[in-house]
């Protein structure tokens, strides 16, 4: 007999598989049987688990699993014979067979917790016969990218697996969400390490953002930025035509036109930058102390910017010539019209055109939670990239709703702009709450109806939600002020602004990412942008009617070569496809959505480091292996991996020992990030008394990485 499970103490939760390969389609007919509870499963997996792989189980504790394998369920019947007598059964292997007890799905759970992936598994279902190839599903997914620069994965084309063999965590919970109707829960990419190196990354700015000024550049951003100047020059605007020149305080004169590029945000200053900063120093101002000049540090509050390369080209060049530039040098890319005013086009540097061409790329920012009832469900994010600017929640940000058309914009492109200042002081907020990217009418795959991919839905959006404000009354239908204390930040700049809420106040909106312009800066930031524009056109010359970043998005619409037309899209509509989508007249794209930012802008390197579709060096499968050990769900990492690498051309100077350490040790910096991070959630929680950790004895052989509240 089994030894007896001790009846009383704290249940420590172990986490599950990263990996599964449950298939949701494989249930009992219905009626035939019902759902059970699934504590026996839990337990007894959890308890095998610590008991034959981690040597930690201790006497007097009980063990349990946070969740079976997605996929997975238990489903029971009294059995004929005694009534009395509970027959349970677990449902989901992908050979569509069911287990019959815990301890027949241990070497099957074994595997998965081991393995993840693979037909190597030995348990009796999969030695039983010959298995025929069918889509694994799981919980994880990375960054897409590809090493193939020719090759461009359409965005949102997903699998059971991406293009690098790693598990699709959106993939998985659609499957999921069509089986259990309903669903919500966090976004968890584990088997990820760019999702697992990026956390620390966003947990970061996520808590530092939101106390920043408007006006300061952020990660990724792209920004109009002039070289460090010589001693004495500084920028100026001519109060007759505003237009922005370079003025030479030493002789008092013109030093001509600025010579700007547009460049990527790649580093920004470990400390906050002070509003003075937006000025030049006071020793390059006329009548500075003893009119002697100084070559300003570069060190303080340097900005490390990149010009921006084309995106429809292989050569990035562009992205080697990084300059470390100063606050005051640097403007956001949506005052183009404004500070090109009077230059000649042929006269601007080639990155300007590749940042407008780059104006129509939209990227999501920490995808955090899934939710939603089939067949709708969405996704919820913590900020996203809309062509130049970064945008996240609690940002308050300009709107607007008239666009010119594609055809009028392209016509216009090879014309001068010209900025025009109308002394309209109506600007509309919004101040953003929530980020959701929803899959409207989702559809199975048609050549497996148990898999859902996301790939088939009648459309895609991603919308901002929060309450949305104006600064003149006749454009409010409630008539209702907003108080002072309520304002944002940026809003409280405007001291000669009063703002008043759009409709009643209990309405929360929602509008398209499209609707987004720009950021609302702070006051004396766009003044120090334009000083010689009076304040009562500030809200008008930050929008310049809208009119500089419509016409970037539709010029970037047209020769942006990603944005295809969408009949490419609706050539193959699939079985679940109504008959009349397909014959709706066909549209042009006018967004190019990418996976993450450096899809986005197609960049080949950041900071000398190779990303994206160019990162040569990229080993998914290598380090999905050591995560697995340093998780402890694997014991060792295959050297078959690392010899094949070196076989395809990697280093064959270091052996695959050496390599896997390395590996090993750029795991471990990871997951030591993240522990620290959930040791600070742990402290900040109201319930550390219910909080236990298991520390296994060798990290890389046994670490059982869990959470362990006790279980009530």
């Amino acid at each position: 007999m089994p030894p007896k499970r001790p009846s009383n103490g704290p249940m420590f939760i172990v986490k599950g598989p990263v990996y599964s390969d449950g298939d949701a389609s494989h249930r009992p007919e219905q009626g035939s049987l019902t759902r059970a509870n699934e504590d026996g499963y839990l337990q007894t997996l959890a308890e095998k688990w610590i008991k034959e792989e981690s040597r930690t189980a201790q006497p007097g504790r009980r063990y349990i699993l946070d969740q079976l394998p997605a996929g997975y369920e238990v489903w029971e019947r009294p059995r004929p014979s005694q009534p009395k007598h509970v027959d349970r059964w677990l449902y989901g292997h992908p050979d569509q067979k069911k287990f019959d007890s815990p301890n027949r799905f241990f070497p099957h759970f074994k595997y998965l917790m081991q393995h993840g992936t693979g037909d190597a598994c030995k348990c009796d279902i999969c030695t039983s016969k010959k298995r025929q190839a069918s889509p694994r599903l799981s919980t994880t997914r990375p960054l897409a990218t590809a090493k193939n620069p020719q090759t461009r994965p359409p965005p949102f084309n997903r699998g059971p697996v991406d293009e690098e063999g790693t598990p699709d965590v959106y993939c998985a919970l659609f499957t999921l969400l069509k089986h259990e109707g309903k669903l919500s829960r966090a976004i968890e990419e584990r088997a990820s390490l760019d999702w697992r190196a990026e956390r620390s990354l966003v947990k970061t700015l996520a808590k530092v953002i939101p106390k920043q000024p408007a006006f300061i550049p952020r990660h990724g951003e792209t920004v109009l930025y002039l070289q460090p100047l010589p001693p004495g020059i500084q920028l100026q605007q001519d109060p007759k035509t505003h237009q922005i020149y370079l003025h030479d305080n030493i002789r008092d004169r013109s030093a001509g036109s600025p010579k700007w590029l547009a460049g990527v945000v790649t580093q920004v200053p470990s400390t906050n930058p002070e509003t003075a900063s937006l000025y030049p120093p006071p020793s390059t101002l006329p009548g500075g102390a003893n009119n002697e000049i100084e070559e300003p540090s570069l060190n303080i509050n340097g900005f490390r910017i990149e010009p921006l390369p084309s995106l429809n080209s292989s050569d990035k060049y562009l992205s080697k010539q990084h300059t470390y530039t100063q606050l005051h040098l640097i403007r956001p890319f949506a005052f183009w019209q404004l500070l090109l005013e009077g230059i000649p086009q042929s006269e601007w540097h080639i990155s300007i055109q590749n940042a407008i061409t780059a104006s129509a790329t939209v990227s999501l920012i920490n995808r955090e939670h899934f939710g939603g009832r089939w067949p709708n469900a969405s996704i919820y994010s913590k900020g996203l990239f809309v062509g130049a600017e970064c945008y996240w929640i609690s940002d308050t940000v300009r709107l607007l709703f008239d666009k010119p058309s594609a055809a009028a914009a392209v016509a216009a492109a090879s014309q001068q702009p010209t900025a025009q200042y109308k002394n309209n002081k109506t600007a509309i907020v919004m101040e953003i709450q929530q980020i959701i990217t929803k899959f409207h009418n989702l559809h199975p795959e048609p050549s497996n109806n148990a898999i859902v991919t996301g790939n088939r839905c009648d459309r895609i959006t991603i919308t901002l939600q929060g309450p949305i404000y104006t600064s003149t009354r006749k454009t409010s239908t409630s008539h209702l002020p907003v108080p002072r204390n309520e304002l944002s930040p940026p809003m409280q700049t405007y001291n000669d602004t009063s703002w008043w809420h759009l409709t009643h106040p209990s309405e929360i909106h929602s509008v398209s990412f499209s609707n987004i312009c720009s950021r609302l800066y702070e006051s004396h930031a766009v003044a120090s942008y334009f000083p010689s524009l009076p304040k009562s056109v500030l809200l008008d010359s930050h929008l310049s009617n809208g009119e500089a970043v419509t016409h970037a998005r539709a010029v970037a619409a047209a020769t942006d070569e990603r944005i295809v037309d969408l009949s490419a899209d609706n050539d193959d509509d699939g079985e679940g496809a109504e008959e009349g989508q397909k014959k709706k007249k066909k549209k042009k794209k006018e967004w190019f959505w990418a996976d993450c930012r450096a899809e986005g802008l197609d960049l080949q390197s950041v900071n000398g480091l190779e990303v994206g579709l160019y990162d040569g060096e990229r080993e998914p499968k290598l380090w999905r292996q050591v995560l697995g050990v340093v998780d402890g769900w694997k014991e060792r990492v295959d050297r078959g991996v690392v010899g094949n690498r070196r076989e395809a051309g990697g280093d064959s100077e270091s052996g695959s020992g050496s390599e896997v350490e390395r590996e090993e040790e750029r795991c471990d910096d990871v997951v030591e990030e993240e522990e620290e991070e959930e040791e600070e959630v742990g402290e900040d929680s109201d319930d550390d008394d219910d909080v236990m950790e298991i520390e296994a004895p060798d990290k890389k052989k046994a670490r059982v990485e869990v959470t362990i509240p006790l279980r009530k």
